[in-house]
C-alpha cells in the first residue's frame, strides 16, 4: 500500500476542476476568471488592470485595451481597477470591462 503525505501534490490532469485548475499550489496553475462573462484564464493570479485586459482581449473577448475594467463585488456593486493597478485574481472572479465614455 503507498501511503502520500498530505503535503505531497500529485499533478493527475484528469482531475480537473470547472476553473481549470488542478488544486495544486505549484507556479504554474492557472486562473480563470470572467471578464464580460467569457471566461479569460490567467497563467499568474498576480496581474494588474491593464495586464487583465490584454489577456482577455488575446482570449477573443471584445473589448479594447483603453476599456475601463471594474471587479463586480456582489450586491451590485463595482470597484474600479486602474490599468496599473496589483490585483490578486481568484477562480471564478467576475470583471466587466466597458468603453471609457470620458470625452473630455
Amino acid at each position: 500500500m503507498i501511503e502520500h503525505t498530505k503535503d505531497e501534490h500529485v499533478h493527475d490532469p484528469g482531475n480537473l476542476d470547472e476553473g481549470g485548475n488542478d488544486g495544486g499550489n505549484g507556479h504554474d496553475q492557472k486562473t480563470t476568471i470572467f471578464v464580460n462573462e467569457k471566461p479569460v484564464t490567467l497563467d499568474d493570479p498576480n496581474q494588474t488592470g491593464m495586464s487583465i485586459k490584454l489577456a482577455a482581449i488575446a482570449q477573443g473577448v471584445q473589448i479594447q485595451s483603453d476599456f475601463v475594467l471594474s471587479i463586480e463585488r456582489g450586491g451590485g456593486k463595482t470597484e474600479l481597477i486602474g490599468d496599473d493597478q496589483p490585483v490578486q485574481v481568484h477562480k471564478g472572479e467576475r470583471f466587466l470591462a466597458i468603453p471609457n465614455d470620458d470625452n473630455s
